[in-house]
C-alpha cells in the first residue's frame, strides 16, 4: 500500500460510511495472495474500523465499526485478477466486465470494475450531453 489519506465530506466523526478505492496499472497480471488489491482494501477497511488512520488534516479516527464499507477496485480483469474475484467469491457482473459481492465480517460490499467497463458506462453516461453540445460522443 502507498500513502492512503482519509477523506470525508464535512468534518464529522465517526464516519457515516466508509468508500476505498484500489486502482491498478492497466493490465497487471501479477494479482497473488501476496498483491491482492481486494484483500487491500478489505485490510483498509478493518484499519479505518480500528481507528488507525489520519483524516487529511492529521486527526485520528475515531474507531467506526458499525459504518457500511464499500470497497471499488480498478483494474483490468487479467487471469489473475479473476481468479482473486473467484477466490473472494465475488460473482460476476451481468455483462462479464466485473465482479461485486459482500464480505460480512466487514460490513463490505465490494466491486471491481475493469478499466473497460468503466470508460463504457462513462461515455453511455455522457452520451446525451455530448450529442446535446453537437460533439461526438466517442
Amino acid at each position: 500500500m502507498g500513502s492512503p489519506v482519509l477523506a470525508s465530506e464535512g468534518q464529522s466523526l465517526p464516519l457515516p460510511s466508509i468508500v476505498v478505492v484500489e486502482v491498478k496499472r492497466p493490465m497487471r497480471n501479477d494479482a497473488s495472495e501476496d498483491k491482492d488489491p481486494i484483500q487491500q482494501c478489505l485490510d483498509y477497511v478493518k484499519r479505518v474500523r480500528a481507528g488507525g488512520v489520519k483524516t487529511a488534516l492529521g486527526r485520528p479516527n475515531l474507531p467506526t465499526r458499525e459504518a457500511p464499507a464499500f470497497c471499488y477496485v480498478l483494474a483490468d480483469l487479467t487471469k489473475t485478477m479473476v481468479d482473486r474475484c473467484e477466490y473472494a467469491t465475488l460473482r460476476p457482473t451481468h455483462d462479464g466486465m466485473g465482479y461485486f459481492g459482500f464480505n460480512e465480517p466487514l460490513k463490505a460490499y465490494i466491486e471491481v470494475v475493469s478499466f473497460d467497463r468503466l470508460v463504457n458506462a462513462a461515455t453511455e453516461r455522457n452520451r446525451a450531453f455530448f450529442d446535446k453540445l453537437g460533439l461526438p460522443s466517442s
